[in-house]
């Protein structure tokens, strides 16, 4: 017998009122009214498709003082997420074709989500790049610029182009985190060293436009010039959403990702939370944050992930900024955090444009441009990824309630729109009203062999 939800379902063409029925961790059939006989009723309640987080920084191997995938799973589907692709700036990163292969066993029996795995770039490592069995990875993970827990950046453009030509010839993405390192250099000694800058605004200063859109604009050449697919990194301004479309103006195919974080704060907020809300690329000003959630609504932003990068306390409150550890942790105040946002800037209204939007950027289209087609929405014969959200409950954001090991967030004592209630994983229900349930059960993804056939812009 099927497993049957009801609720508002947000789908790609609208949002239903009706039923899920699931079998063996698929959706059979969507369809209008609800059934009498439901398992799970979650009439007045909102069910969108898992989210995927592209920025799995779990920390391990190497740093579980701050996470393990233990824990940062268990954060993930308290936040509604379904799948995880691992960040490779690991202690070794994920560089090597054996060390791809140990992060899938470390995986392996600990994770709540599924996972899959982003292989690390660097210099030393260059010729596993051309080792590696594609179907074991889902990219290539490129550092152009670096922070305190970037132990591989590559910041020569000579060197970049080479990694290109390997990921064009074997037909693997390459993910950026692109910002020009020369820059960056020039401008941090300035704010730093001319200037005596410490304070928490002196990073936005330092890590400007400039220093992102040159560096984006650097990778769209290059991509260009080796046909990459080309994935972009947490974009932080509109500058640079603007040379994305100019790259597919000229045959790229290339994506734009922002985060959560720089959607939720921006400059004017190091005044209330310093350092806690340090991150790279850094926040934007209230203008361009406002020009982010505009190109949002209008569909120009391709995704919305997290980054959830978790820190110790003592990492992100040092005196000076140039010695803080960038990032925050972010799974479960996220989905929130969006649809708070979301009604701040376009009224409550909007909210069922927002839940859709918000399901497009989160899981439709990074399952698309992922290639693991068999996610990403709620429609028959995709996997019953689910996350249902009380998108009219309000909720504060307390320390005590959070699964991530540090156990700390930039949102605490915040009252955020929008509780996520209840996550199913292919069908079974892992997170319902505050609890874990049952054991890990997540499953590796390899990658799909078609992956490359999936180029459309939405």
């Amino acid at each position: 017998m099927p497993t049957t939800l009801i609720g508002s379902i947000v789908t790609p063409g609208g949002i239903i009122e009706g039923t899920l029925e699931i079998a063996n961790g698929k959706i059979e059939r969507v369809s209008e009214g609800y059934a009498s006989d439901a398992i799970y009723d979650y009439r007045g309640k909102y069910l969108l498709p898992g989210l995927i987080e592209t920025h799995g920084h779990l920390r391990e191997p190497g740093l579980e003082h701050k996470e393990d995938i233990p824990h940062g799973s268990r954060a993930a589907v308290a936040g509604g997420f379904t799948t995880i692709f691992d960040m490779p700036n690991t202690r070794p990163p994920t560089t090597t074709v054996a060390r791809v292969r140990e992060q899938i066993e470390r995986y392996t029996g600990r994770c709540y989500t599924d996972f899959a795995i982003n292989m690390g770039t660097s210099l030393q490592d260059m010729d596993e790049l051309r080792e590696i069995d594609p179907r074991l990875i889902t990219s290539f993970k490129l550092f152009a610029a670096g922070h305190a827990t970037t132990p591989t950046t590559i910041p020569r453009l000579g060197d970049i182009a080479r990694i290109f030509e390997i990921a064009g010839q074997r037909e693997i993405m390459m993910l950026v985190h692109a910002e020009n390192q020369e820059l960056l250099d020039y401008f941090t000694a300035h704010y730093r060293d001319t200037l005596g800058r410490h304070d928490p605004a002196a990073w936005t200063e330092a890590r400007n436009t400039a220093v992102a859109l040159a560096s984006v604009l650097e990778m769209i050449a290059l991509a260009r010039q080796f046909g990459v697919k080309l994935y972009l990194l947490h974009l932080s301004t509109p500058e640079e959403f603007a040379a994305v479309a100019f790259g597919r103006s000229i045959g790229v195919e290339v994506y734009g990702e922002t985060t959560t974080v720089h959607l939720a704060f921006n400059s004017d907020d190091y005044e209330r939370l310093g350092n806690l809300i340090n991150i790279a690329p850094a926040l934007r000003s209230p203008t361009d944050q406002q020009s982010l959630w505009l190109l949002l609504r209008e569909g120009k932003i391709d995704t919305v992930v997290t980054d959830h990068a978790p820190h110790t306390l003592e990492e992100k409150q040092k005196a000076s900024v140039w010695d803080v550890a960038s990032g925050l942790p972010g799974f479960q105040e996220a989905l929130p955090a969006l649809i708070t946002n979301w009604v701040r800037q376009f009224g409550v209204e909007t909210l069922e444009e927002g839940l859709m939007r918000i399901a497009q950027v989160t899981s439709t289209n990074l399952a698309r441009i992922s290639g693991f087609t068999q996610k990403g929405s709620l429609a028959a014969d995709k996997d019953a990824d689910i996350v249902v959200v009380d998108a009219h409950q309000s909720w504060q954001v307390r320390k005590e309630d959070l699964f991530t090991k540090n156990r700390w967030s930039a949102f605490e004592g915040m009252e955020l729109r929008g509780k996520p209630v209840a996550t199913f994983l292919r069908g079974k229900l892992v997170y319902a009203d505050g609890a874990i349930m049952g054991e890990a059960r997540g499953e590796w993804l390899a990658r799909p062999e078609k992956e490359r056939a999936t180029k459309q812009y939405e």
